[in-house]
């Protein structure tokens, strides 16, 4: 296009050295509409030369985030994974407390959700034996050491907040930023610290009698320390459920990780 004005521009010169005073107005007027038109056009093809370099690169830059945004993901699911089999494992291990207690165990059904998955040995690596169905010291103590311990979900924020610093965020798909907001809300609201408080709330019981959790070791039956105390039962039951909702809070949060490691990585494909 630019080629074929400067033709124009070349004959009107060649004309104007020629033909008549009468006509070089006219002629001077179509050269300088020409020129005009040739600076716009020129114009108008550096600014689309500049936008397809900037989409090129903010593509560029937005394919290395969700990249390393699934890879964020990844690291969570396997944090989900442990925290399945930590907490499967205190559901069942102090299901089996009350059950040598001589307490009713906790009912999730009454508590309008279903059971957990059931108890596999090749999941714990601190107990690769069957669930007891008798008194075994070993199993209560145990179950004391780790009923106190809470495994807290680690959530990787770190690209998802270098996105939204970068400005980068905006040019975001919208169905994949409205899953990404779901996914981490989702997750802040399940994994809310009720079992790490509730297990402070059961030392703090065993405290008043002058215990803590690796006392059990010390005492010819752990099982005591619950005989008569039904502040420490009923923590113990509370424990249950909540240990009982964070594992199906982690299964639900994986399946949402994996569809949203697939919705991202298609995305990637495209840009």
């Amino acid at each position: 296009m630019i080629k074929f004005f400067r033709h124009i521009r070349k004959q009107l010169l060649s004309e104007n050295k020629t033909g008549k005073p009468s006509n070089r107005t006219g002629r001077y007027l179509k050269y300088a509409i020409g020129e005009i038109v040739l600076v716009v056009i020129g114009i108008l093809i550096a600014l689309q030369i500049n936008n397809w370099n900037e989409n090129r690169l903010n593509n560029k830059a937005l394919k290395a985030y969700l990249t390393s945004f699934t890879q964020d993901l990844n690291s969570e699911k396997e944090g989900l994974d442990v925290i399945v089999k930590w907490h499967s494992f205190k559901y069942y291990s102090m299901q089996y407390l009350l059950k040598m207690e001589g307490s009713n165990p906790y009912d999730p059904i009454a508590d309008r959700k279903s059971d957990i998955p059931s108890f596999n040995t090749q999941n714990y690596p601190f107990w690769d034996k069957e669930l007891p169905e008798v008194h075994n010291k070993e199993f209560i103590q145990l179950t004391y050491s780790i009923m106190h311990r809470a495994v807290i979900y680690p959530m990787a924020k770190s690209t998802f907040e270098e996105l939204k610093s970068s400005g980068m965020y905006s040019k975001i798909n919208p169905k994949i930023k409205y899953d990404i907001e779901y996914y981490y809300g989702a997750m802040e609201n399940d994994f809310n610290g009720k079992v790490q408080s509730l297990a402070i709330d059961f030392q703090e019981s065993l405290a008043k009698d002058g215990f803590i959790t690796t006392d059990t070791y010390k005492l010819p039956d752990p099982i005591s320390l619950l005989k008569n105390n039904p502040e420490r039962i009923g923590l113990i039951k509370r424990m249950i459920r909540e240990s009982g909702w964070t594992v199906q809070s982690a299964i639900n949060a994986t399946a949402r990780n994996e569809e949203l490691k697939q919705l991202i990585e298609k995305e990637i494909a495209s840009l």
